[in-house]
């Protein structure tokens, strides 16, 4: 393990790159798929699309339901999402360390 990859995994912990890695995707079936770093674990999130029903007198809505897809949880798998997904981050020596491991054509 490199000093660089030591810095972030430690700046990770510490919950400085904490936030939403990328943009929103919508499925074809309505449910929103993202990528966050929560409190220094990366986390790929699903939440279903809500809908309604009729109670009798009215429509009323209900939320979906929030899904965990995946986790990033052993360093090694930390750094496999810096690697690929670093680019997405508003952080810029993440950027570069993803940058690092960019196929080359």
């Amino acid at each position: 393990m490199t000093n660089e990859e030591r810095t972030l995994l430690n700046r990770m912990a510490a919950g400085e790159l904490d936030g939403i890695v990328g943009d929103s995707i919508e499925t074809t079936g309505g449910s929103s798929v993202w990528k966050v770093i929560k409190e220094g674990i990366p986390v790929m999130l699903k939440k279903g699309p809500g809908g309604k029903f009729f109670n009798g007198k009215e429509n009323e809505r209900y939320d979906g339901v929030l899904h965990t897809l995946q986790k990033w949880v052993t360093d090694e798998e930390k750094l496999a999402f810096l690697q690929k997904f670093g680019w997405l981050s508003k952080d810029e020596a993440v950027k570069a360390y993803s940058a690092k491991f960019k196929p080359r054509r």
